[in-house]
Protein backbone atom coordinates (compact mmCIF):
# COMPACT_ATOMS: atom_id res chain seq x y z
CA UNK A 1 0.00 0.00 0.00
CA UNK A 2 2.67 2.39 1.02
CA UNK A 3 4.67 1.52 -2.31
CA UNK A 4 1.30 2.29 -4.44
CA UNK A 5 1.00 5.76 -2.33
CA UNK A 6 4.58 6.28 -3.96
CA UNK A 7 3.87 5.87 -7.17
CA UNK A 8 0.31 7.83 -7.06
CA UNK A 9 2.16 10.59 -5.59
CA UNK A 10 4.91 10.31 -8.30
CA UNK A 11 2.76 10.10 -11.03
CA UNK A 12 0.72 13.37 -10.06
CA UNK A 13 3.71 15.22 -9.97
CA UNK A 14 4.99 14.19 -13.55
CA UNK A 15 1.52 14.58 -14.68
CA UNK A 16 1.78 18.40 -13.34
CA UNK A 17 4.52 19.37 -15.46
CA UNK A 18 3.17 17.29 -18.70
CA UNK A 19 -0.20 19.56 -17.97
CA UNK A 20 1.52 22.73 -17.62
CA UNK A 21 4.08 21.81 -20.71
CA UNK A 22 1.85 20.41 -22.92
CA UNK A 23 4.68 20.03 -25.88
CA UNK A 24 6.42 17.55 -23.57
CA UNK A 25 3.48 15.43 -24.85
CA UNK A 26 4.41 15.58 -28.68
CA UNK A 27 7.88 13.41 -28.05
CA UNK A 28 6.00 10.12 -27.34
CA UNK A 29 3.58 10.53 -29.83
CA UNK A 30 6.42 10.96 -32.57
CA UNK A 31 8.27 8.55 -31.03
CA UNK A 32 5.04 6.11 -31.15
CA UNK A 33 4.43 7.02 -35.06
CA UNK A 34 7.68 7.25 -36.41
CA UNK A 35 8.76 3.06 -34.44
CA UNK A 36 5.46 1.39 -36.28
CA UNK A 37 6.01 3.12 -39.09
CA UNK A 38 9.79 2.75 -39.34
CA UNK A 39 9.21 -1.18 -38.36
CA UNK A 40 6.09 -1.51 -40.83
CA UNK A 41 7.67 -0.30 -43.61
CA UNK A 42 10.79 -2.25 -43.60
CA UNK A 43 10.12 -5.13 -41.72
CA UNK A 44 6.65 -5.56 -42.95
CA UNK A 45 8.27 -6.88 -46.61
CA UNK A 46 10.75 -8.51 -44.51
CA UNK A 47 8.02 -11.30 -42.68
CA UNK A 48 6.38 -11.75 -46.21
CA UNK A 49 9.71 -12.59 -47.59
CA UNK A 50 10.80 -14.86 -44.93
CA UNK A 51 9.37 -18.20 -46.35
CA UNK A 52 10.46 -17.48 -49.90
CA UNK A 53 13.49 -18.11 -51.60
CA UNK A 54 14.90 -14.73 -50.56
CA UNK A 55 14.50 -15.93 -46.63
CA UNK A 56 18.03 -13.93 -46.35
CA UNK A 57 16.78 -10.51 -47.40
CA UNK A 58 13.39 -10.85 -45.24
CA UNK A 59 15.46 -11.44 -41.96
CA UNK A 60 17.90 -8.79 -43.09
CA UNK A 61 14.64 -6.10 -43.55
CA UNK A 62 12.84 -7.72 -40.31
CA UNK A 63 16.38 -6.41 -38.69
CA UNK A 64 16.67 -3.21 -40.17
CA UNK A 65 12.98 -2.53 -39.02
CA UNK A 66 13.73 -3.35 -35.76
CA UNK A 67 16.70 -1.12 -35.59
CA UNK A 68 15.50 1.90 -37.26
CA UNK A 69 12.42 1.36 -34.52
CA UNK A 70 14.41 1.27 -31.79
CA UNK A 71 16.41 4.39 -33.36
CA UNK A 72 13.41 6.43 -33.25
CA UNK A 73 12.24 5.73 -29.71
CA UNK A 74 15.39 6.25 -28.22
CA UNK A 75 15.76 9.55 -30.84
CA UNK A 76 12.42 10.99 -29.43
CA UNK A 77 13.19 9.56 -25.76
CA UNK A 78 16.46 11.84 -25.55
CA UNK A 79 14.63 14.87 -27.02
CA UNK A 80 12.05 14.29 -24.48
CA UNK A 81 14.37 14.19 -21.78
CA UNK A 82 16.16 16.76 -22.98
CA UNK A 83 13.14 19.28 -23.57
CA UNK A 84 12.19 18.00 -19.22
CA UNK A 85 15.23 19.18 -18.09
CA UNK A 86 14.72 22.72 -19.47
CA UNK A 87 11.38 22.35 -18.28
CA UNK A 88 12.64 21.63 -14.78
CA UNK A 89 14.45 25.04 -15.46
CA UNK A 90 11.39 27.28 -15.70
CA UNK A 91 11.65 27.10 -19.82
CA UNK A 92 8.43 26.63 -22.22
CA UNK A 93 9.57 23.89 -24.75
CA UNK A 94 8.63 22.59 -27.82
CA UNK A 95 8.61 19.71 -30.05
CA UNK A 96 11.69 21.17 -31.64
CA UNK A 97 13.62 22.39 -28.17
CA UNK A 98 14.41 19.06 -27.60
CA UNK A 99 14.46 17.60 -31.44
CA UNK A 100 17.33 20.09 -31.48
CA UNK A 101 19.47 18.17 -28.79
CA UNK A 102 18.84 15.22 -29.86
CA UNK A 103 19.99 15.79 -33.25
CA UNK A 104 23.64 16.74 -31.91
CA UNK A 105 23.56 12.93 -29.94
CA UNK A 106 23.38 10.98 -32.98
CA UNK A 107 25.91 9.23 -32.85
CA UNK A 108 25.44 8.31 -29.04
CA UNK A 109 21.73 7.51 -30.10
CA UNK A 110 22.37 5.53 -33.12
CA UNK A 111 25.01 2.91 -30.68
CA UNK A 112 22.34 3.20 -27.31
CA UNK A 113 19.62 2.07 -30.38
CA UNK A 114 21.86 -1.25 -31.66
CA UNK A 115 22.65 -2.14 -28.07
CA UNK A 116 19.06 -1.63 -26.99
CA UNK A 117 17.70 -3.86 -30.32
CA UNK A 118 20.32 -6.74 -29.19
CA UNK A 119 19.65 -6.55 -25.52
CA UNK A 120 15.80 -7.04 -26.10
CA UNK A 121 16.21 -9.35 -28.94
CA UNK A 122 18.25 -11.55 -26.29
CA UNK A 123 16.01 -11.10 -23.79
CA UNK A 124 13.09 -12.31 -25.71
CA UNK A 125 15.38 -15.13 -27.17
CA UNK A 126 15.99 -16.43 -23.77
CA UNK A 127 11.98 -15.87 -23.04
CA UNK A 128 11.05 -18.17 -25.98
CA UNK A 129 13.23 -20.85 -24.30
CA UNK A 130 11.70 -24.45 -22.60
CA UNK A 131 12.21 -24.90 -19.57
CA UNK A 132 12.36 -22.44 -16.01
CA UNK A 133 16.26 -21.82 -16.79
CA UNK A 134 15.40 -19.26 -19.73
CA UNK A 135 12.43 -17.21 -18.75
CA UNK A 136 13.92 -16.78 -14.80
CA UNK A 137 17.03 -15.42 -17.17
CA UNK A 138 15.47 -13.08 -18.95
CA UNK A 139 12.85 -11.80 -16.08
CA UNK A 140 15.88 -11.22 -14.14
CA UNK A 141 17.97 -9.19 -16.80
CA UNK A 142 14.80 -8.04 -18.04
CA UNK A 143 14.38 -5.66 -14.66
CA UNK A 144 18.10 -4.97 -14.37
CA UNK A 145 17.62 -3.39 -17.78
CA UNK A 146 15.27 -1.64 -16.99
CA UNK A 147 16.69 0.15 -14.29
CA UNK A 148 19.54 0.62 -16.02
CA UNK A 149 17.69 2.11 -19.24
CA UNK A 150 15.43 4.22 -16.88
CA UNK A 151 18.54 6.67 -16.33
CA UNK A 152 20.07 5.79 -19.72
CA UNK A 153 17.95 8.23 -21.61
CA UNK A 154 18.69 11.43 -19.31
CA UNK A 155 22.31 10.52 -19.53
CA UNK A 156 22.57 10.77 -22.90
CA UNK A 157 20.29 13.56 -23.28
CA UNK A 158 22.46 15.22 -21.01
CA UNK A 159 26.04 14.24 -20.85
CA UNK A 160 25.53 12.92 -24.63
CA UNK A 161 27.70 9.88 -23.82
CA UNK A 162 28.05 6.39 -26.15
CA UNK A 163 26.37 3.11 -25.57
CA UNK A 164 28.87 1.32 -22.95
CA UNK A 165 29.69 4.75 -21.00
CA UNK A 166 26.26 5.40 -20.67
CA UNK A 167 25.38 1.73 -19.50
CA UNK A 168 28.28 2.39 -16.96
CA UNK A 169 27.51 5.72 -15.77
CA UNK A 170 23.82 4.97 -15.22
CA UNK A 171 24.34 1.05 -13.38
CA UNK A 172 26.92 3.72 -11.10
CA UNK A 173 24.23 6.19 -10.20
CA UNK A 174 22.33 3.33 -9.50
CA UNK A 175 24.57 2.27 -6.98
CA UNK A 176 25.98 5.25 -5.51
CA UNK A 177 22.81 6.16 -4.48
CA UNK A 178 20.84 2.91 -3.57
CA UNK A 179 23.70 0.92 -2.10
CA UNK A 180 22.74 -2.44 -1.98
CA UNK A 181 21.06 -4.98 -4.29
CA UNK A 182 18.02 -2.90 -6.20
CA UNK A 183 14.91 -5.23 -7.10
CA UNK A 184 12.12 -4.17 -8.83
CA UNK A 185 11.54 -0.85 -11.18
CA UNK A 186 10.71 2.22 -10.30
CA UNK A 187 7.22 3.31 -8.88
CA UNK A 188 5.80 5.61 -11.56
CA UNK A 189 2.80 5.08 -13.76
CA UNK A 190 0.39 2.85 -11.88
CA UNK A 191 -1.86 5.05 -11.56
CA UNK A 192 -2.21 4.67 -15.63
CA UNK A 193 -2.68 1.23 -16.09
CA UNK A 194 -5.31 1.56 -13.21
CA UNK A 195 -7.54 4.31 -14.50
CA UNK A 196 -6.03 3.95 -18.09
CA UNK A 197 -4.80 0.78 -19.15
CA UNK A 198 -7.20 -1.77 -17.53
CA UNK A 199 -10.12 0.20 -18.47
CA UNK A 200 -9.20 0.22 -21.81
CA UNK A 201 -8.36 -3.24 -22.08
CA UNK A 202 -11.97 -4.14 -20.46
CA UNK A 203 -13.40 -1.73 -23.04
CA UNK A 204 -11.50 -3.96 -26.21
CA UNK A 205 -12.66 -6.96 -24.47
CA UNK A 206 -16.04 -6.01 -24.21
CA UNK A 207 -16.35 -4.78 -27.79
CA UNK A 208 -14.87 -8.00 -29.36
CA UNK A 209 -17.15 -9.94 -27.37
CA UNK A 210 -20.55 -8.31 -28.71
CA UNK A 211 -18.84 -7.93 -32.37
CA UNK A 212 -18.28 -11.84 -32.58
CA UNK A 213 -20.83 -13.31 -30.15
CA UNK A 214 -24.38 -11.52 -31.95
CA UNK A 215 -24.94 -11.11 -35.50
CA UNK A 216 -27.30 -7.64 -35.16
CA UNK A 217 -26.49 -4.46 -36.60
CA UNK A 218 -26.81 -2.60 -33.79
CA UNK A 219 -24.43 -5.00 -31.45
CA UNK A 220 -21.87 -4.64 -33.95
CA UNK A 221 -21.81 -0.79 -34.36
CA UNK A 222 -21.80 -0.81 -30.27
CA UNK A 223 -18.96 -3.05 -30.01
CA UNK A 224 -17.13 -2.05 -32.63
CA UNK A 225 -17.38 1.58 -31.44
CA UNK A 226 -16.50 0.32 -27.61
CA UNK A 227 -13.13 -1.29 -29.82
CA UNK A 228 -12.59 1.79 -31.33
CA UNK A 229 -12.60 4.27 -28.25
CA UNK A 230 -10.79 1.55 -26.00
CA UNK A 231 -8.14 1.36 -28.78
CA UNK A 232 -7.75 5.35 -28.48
CA UNK A 233 -7.50 5.29 -24.26
CA UNK A 234 -5.10 2.49 -24.52
CA UNK A 235 -2.60 4.37 -26.72
CA UNK A 236 -3.42 7.44 -24.96
CA UNK A 237 -3.18 5.97 -21.89
CA UNK A 238 0.33 4.25 -22.97
CA UNK A 239 1.47 7.97 -24.39
CA UNK A 240 1.01 9.55 -20.82
CA UNK A 241 2.81 6.49 -18.59
CA UNK A 242 6.02 6.65 -21.52
CA UNK A 243 6.09 11.02 -20.87
CA UNK A 244 5.78 10.63 -17.31
CA UNK A 245 8.29 7.79 -17.17
CA UNK A 246 10.50 9.58 -19.03
CA UNK A 247 10.20 13.28 -17.04
CA UNK A 248 10.60 11.55 -13.92
CA UNK A 249 14.08 9.89 -15.30
CA UNK A 250 14.81 13.27 -15.38
CA UNK A 251 14.35 14.00 -12.26
CA UNK A 252 15.52 11.41 -11.35
CA UNK A 253 18.95 11.98 -12.66
CA UNK A 254 19.09 15.56 -11.72
CA UNK A 255 18.77 13.48 -7.57
CA UNK A 256 21.61 11.28 -8.45
CA UNK A 257 24.21 12.65 -10.40
CA UNK A 258 23.74 16.51 -8.79
CA UNK A 259 21.39 16.00 -5.56
CA UNK A 260 19.26 18.28 -7.24
CA UNK A 261 15.02 17.39 -6.35
CA UNK A 262 13.76 19.05 -8.79
CA UNK A 263 9.99 19.53 -10.35
CA UNK A 264 8.36 19.58 -6.94
CA UNK A 265 9.60 16.25 -6.01
CA UNK A 266 11.15 15.81 -2.31
CA UNK A 267 14.11 14.00 -1.67
CA UNK A 268 12.09 11.69 -0.12
CA UNK A 269 10.08 10.85 -2.94
CA UNK A 270 12.93 10.46 -5.42
CA UNK A 271 14.55 8.07 -2.40
CA UNK A 272 11.57 6.12 -2.43
CA UNK A 273 11.31 5.53 -5.77
CA UNK A 274 13.17 2.57 -6.14
CA UNK A 275 12.88 -0.55 -4.02
CA UNK A 276 15.94 -1.96 -2.75
CA UNK A 277 16.60 -4.71 -0.90
CA UNK A 278 20.35 -4.53 0.94
CA UNK A 279 22.17 -7.40 1.40
CA UNK A 280 22.06 -7.53 4.92
CA UNK A 281 18.38 -7.91 4.46
CA UNK A 282 18.49 -10.80 2.52
CA UNK A 283 21.24 -12.45 5.25
CA UNK A 284 18.34 -11.92 7.47
CA UNK A 285 15.87 -13.16 5.25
Amino acid sequence: MRRFRTGWDLTKKSWRLLRSQPGLTAYPIAAAVSSVLAFVVFAGPGFLLVDTESSAAGYALIAVGAYLSAFSATFFGVALAAAADRAFRGERVTLGTGVAVASGHLGAIAGWALVAAIVTSLLTFLQSQRGLAGPIIAMLGGAAWGLITFLAIPVIAIEGTGPFATIRRSAGLFKERWRGQITGNVAIGGAVVLFGVLPAIGLITLGVVLWIDDGAGASIAFGGALVFFGALLLVVSLVLAQAMRQVFGVALYRWTADGDAVGGFTPAELDSAVRMHSRSDAATA
